[in-house]
């Protein structure tokens, strides 16, 4: 199966394709950028599909990252996905911006994935690699659901796993804003315990959300299809808050 991934989320337009028969990346384009993402995001697919030979039509399955993340990135996302799949009526899978991200730290037993949101505010999800003397997983464990927590919330399970003198590795879009005021709270910090991923695996990438997306199609026989794709926000968008206070 040949997936199409793309993830709009954040300040990174990404796009892959991961052909799961051969178990390779055909190729990723990513690019950390201050353009809207409905200018970049078209043109990244179209050029990574003639670079990898294929059109639209040789897709198999899509799959595009649903949130959290920036409101008009991931509609941005989820639209490019839905107009190209209407094409074949392609499969389509959403994918949680946060476990596309901690996909990328592969083998390490304790993942934190954040995106700061405001103030002491983070999206969080806690993901594993439960490794074990003759297994070696190829997909993460989800430790809990994507959710809005605040920093003394995430802070708790952090101490409670670094008492345990196990290791985390933070990362996301969040994941320098969370070390931070980590730091800030907490001075006698062991980076030893608390280590933030390499910029390079830190953001967005498509191809966490085609990696997702195998594991989706390995335990479903029925797939998903544009239609059922939805933003998951984990909060009331602005213009929802402002209905509601009136």
């Amino acid at each position: 199966m040949r997936i199409l991934g793309l993830d709009t989320s954040g300040k990174t337009a990404s796009a892959a394709i991961l052909d799961t028969e051969k178990n390779i990346l055909l190729g990723e384009h990513s690019v950390y950028t201050s353009r809207t993402q409905s200018q970049v995001i078209m043109p990244m697919c179209k050029n990574l599909l003639e670079e990898c030979g294929m059109t639209v039509r040789d897709v198999d399955c899509f799959a595009v990252s649903v949130g959290p993340g920036s409101y008009t990135g991931l509609r941005i996302g989820i639209a490019a996905v839905q107009g190209m799949a209407m094409v074949n009526n392609t499969p389509c899978i959403g994918v949680s911006t946060l476990e596309a991200m901690a996909n990328r730290i592969f083998g390490a037993k304790h993942i934190l994935s954040v995106i700061h949101a405001r103030g002491d505010l983070f999206y969080a999800a806690w993901f594993s690699y439960q490794i074990y003397m003759y297994y070696d997983p190829m997909y993460i464990d989800r430790g809990i659901p994507d959710e809005l927590q605040t920093f003394d919330q995430i802070a708790k399970v952090t101490e409670h796993i670094i008492n345990d003198s196990e290791k985390i590795i933070v990362t996301g879009e969040g994941a320098e804003e969370f070390i931070r005021q980590y730091k800030a709270a907490h001075e006698d910090m062991d980076e030893t315990f608390l280590r933030i991923a390499p910029p390079f695996l830190r953001l967005q990438s498509a191809a966490g959300v085609c990696h997702s997306a195998a594991y989706y199609c390995a335990c479903h026989k029925e797939l998903p299809t544009a239609a059922d794709l939805t933003a998951s926000y984990l909060q009331a968008v602005q213009i929802q808050k402002k209905k509601t206070d009136k």
